[in-house]
């Protein structure tokens, strides 16, 4: 039977080695993997721990493996629910490489974004991904891509385009709504969109408009209350759309609301289809039709993307992910 430390002191490396009957040294050889430590003994130690319930100090491995064990994960707004989606994925995706992850939302990005350049530069994360919430980012951190892992996801941003870029589909996600709503019937249709300039916002327009080429576009900010007051605007006009593809579920629901405000039904006067599938959009009444991410899927390979990287693999963008159209009960023929 295996000898215990007395008292109620954490369990240390020193307890470990006299329960295992080995030197200090010898455990710190068999944790840290750095020199070779015979099948017994390693055995030996590994019981020794189970059976005292020591935890290896994470701080020191890392330490002596010039490494955090930490990835940041910026995003626009985490409180979105795409993106709240998005960084439960990542840190999912992360605990299976043993990787703590340090999240930062913020509505001022300047000063998120210098928290992280900051973290990057101190090495207190091994990388970073970043889900870009406007067109532009911070110059420093244009300057810190060539020097330090990061990997985009979400977001394209053009002044970091030599680095890899984890995303889906838009412009095919633009196209699928637009192949729809002209299957239906639909020749007066718009577009609310997202800040002009985003990447994403850009390529579903672009997919939109190659099946509605004189398509109405009408830049939004992919808030509710924006497209709600867009929205009540475009349908006061001499001629309003019968259909909108609003570039985002929670667009969505504030065309919705602004069609309702004016006494028209949904799906019987207005068409709506949204973007994203988040888990409201089925419980709206009616449901949203609207396109699919595979969330989980960007947030996995955004995760083997970035760790790739820290261990000094080259890696160019992955092949964009796949989107699916989920037809609810927001859409059908528009009214004879």
């Amino acid at each position: 039977m295996m000898d215990e430390p007395k008292g109620t002191q954490p369990v240390t490396i020193r307890d470990v080695a006299k329960v295992a009957q080995v030197s200090v040294t010898t455990v710190s050889h068999a944790l840290s993997g750095k020199r070779p430590v015979s099948p017994e003994t390693a055995e030996r130690i590994r019981a020794a721990i189970e059976h005292l319930g020591y935890v290896p100090h994470s701080g020191a491995r890392s330490l002596q493996r010039g490494r955090a064990d930490m990835i940041g994960l910026v995003v626009p707004d985490v409180s979105d629910p795409f993106f709240g989606a998005l960084a439960v994925s990542v840190e999912r995706s992360a605990d299976a490489f043993d990787l703590g992850v340090v999240l930062s939302s913020s509505i001022r990005p300047a000063e998120r974004d210098a928290r992280y350049l900051n973290l990057l530069r101190s090495r207190s994360i091994d990388g970073l991904i970043y889900v870009a919430g406007e067109a532009r980012v911070d110059e420093r951190l244009v300057q810190l891509a060539g020097r330090h892992p990061i990997v985009l996801a979400d977001e394209s941003v053009g002044d970091l385009d030599a680095i890899p870029l984890v995303a889906a589909d838009h412009f095919q996600g633009g196209r699928l709504v637009a192949e729809h709503l002209r299957d239906l019937g639909h020749t007066r249709v718009a577009v609310l969109t997202g800040p002009i300039g985003l990447w994403s916002a850009d390529e579903r327009v672009s997919g939109f408009r190659a099946v509605f080429p004189d398509a109405v576009v009408v830049p939004g900010d992919f808030t509710e209350e924006v497209a709600y007051h867009r929205t009540s605007k475009l349908l006061g006009s001499t001629e309003p759309p019968t259909a909108i593809f609003a570039s985002n579920d929670v667009s969505a629901f504030g065309v919705i609301d602004a069609a309702h405000d004016r006494g028209l039904q949904v799906p019987d006067d207005l068409s709506v289809v949204g973007f994203d599938d988040i888990p409201l959009s089925r419980r709206l009444s009616p449901p949203l039709t609207t396109v699919r991410q595979p969330v989980e899927e960007i947030g996995r390979i955004a995760v083997e993307t970035l760790t790739a990287l820290i261990a000094g693999d080259e890696t160019g963008s992955p092949a964009r992910s796949a989107v699916e159209l989920i037809i609810r009960d927001t859409t059908r023929p528009p009214r004879s």
